[in-house]
């Protein structure tokens, strides 16, 4: 947050994130090289965090036809189109450039939250985690989402601005501005990668 100190990020208070970053909401857009760069980042900070090594947690949503929404409530709670991330299909799953390793965490949500009934907190908890560095996205949406639970939770949220993305760079700039202003932490990938490699 503006104005605060920086939190004491290292190995053993801290993990990497990496939000929603699955072939329905990115797939598409590989090929622009401003995504490209996004992945290329993110994929080096992954490394980076099983070398150390501190914990990699994913995120990822999943549309399931039996957790949907009440029926009467459905037309005002979901977005128009047809679903996307649906249980079972490839565009549910993390994209190839950022599969999961055999140790890393899997967090499956059926809402936009990463915290809402799933075993996220627990998790940290047990790895005894409060700094969280957030990749992925949308940060307009998701990410901003996550960095407000995790400050009610005490948790402190350190958002990628280099390893994030947005559908606009005005939504992009807004949503950060957010975070850092009241909800955490806005730094860029490498500055991440030297402290934890200073870290002890």
């Amino acid at each position: 947050m503006r104005g605060a100190p920086l939190p004491p990020i290292g190995r053993t208070n801290t993990a990497l994130v990496l939000h929603d970053m699955q072939n329905d909401f990115i797939k598409a857009s590989l090929a622009k090289p401003a995504m490209e760069a996004v992945v290329q980042r993110t994929r080096a900070l992954i490394d980076l965090a099983h070398s150390l090594p501190i914990p990699v947690i994913y995120t990822r949503v999943e549309y399931d036809p039996a957790m949907g929404f009440p029926v009467e409530r459905a037309p005002y709670l979901r977005r128009a189109g047809a679903p996307i991330c649906v249980k079972g299909t490839d565009g549910a799953e993390v994209i190839d450039e950022l599969k999961p390793a055999t140790d890393d965490s899997i967090v499956t949500k059926v809402r936009s939250s990463a915290f809402h009934e799933t075993k996220l907190e627990t998790l940290l908890r047990v790895k005894d985690v409060w700094i969280l560095i957030v990749a992925g996205g949308s940060t307009n949406w998701g990410v901003e989402w996550l960095a407000r639970d995790a400050k009610s939770r005490d948790i402190v949220t350190v958002a990628l601005r280099d390893c994030t993305y947005s559908a606009t760079d005005e939504a992009q700039a807004a949503s950060l501005a957010n975070i850092d202003d009241f909800l955490g932490y806005v730094m860029n990938a490498d500055e991440i990668a030297k402290m934890l490699s200073q870290a002890g």
